[in-house]
């Protein structure tokens, strides 16, 4: 199903959560296979821990770190 999105960061800020500093990941999933005016978007938040954030910057991870929060949230328990 979410195979054909394409995951980017929007936007993100650090924010501390129990003590802790972690990151607040703003993000679009675009659907790369839809025609024109014909659009379902995926528009969210999640947090991760702040190392975990950066080493996934550094790894090129983080659409894939996107996509498995939305993949997750999408499931049914």
């Amino acid at each position: 199903m979410m195979a054909d999105y394409e995951f980017r960061e929007t936007s993100s800020r650090n924010i501390e959560q129990d003590g802790e500093q972690v990151r607040v990941v703003n993000f679009r999933g675009t659907d790369g296979t839809s025609v024109p005016n014909e659009k379902l978007n995926v528009d969210g938040s999640f947090t991760m821990p702040l190392m975990e954030y950066f080493q996934a910057g550094v790894d090129g991870e983080l659409p894939d770190k996107i996509r498995d929060y939305v993949v997750n949230r999408l499931q049914a328990e």
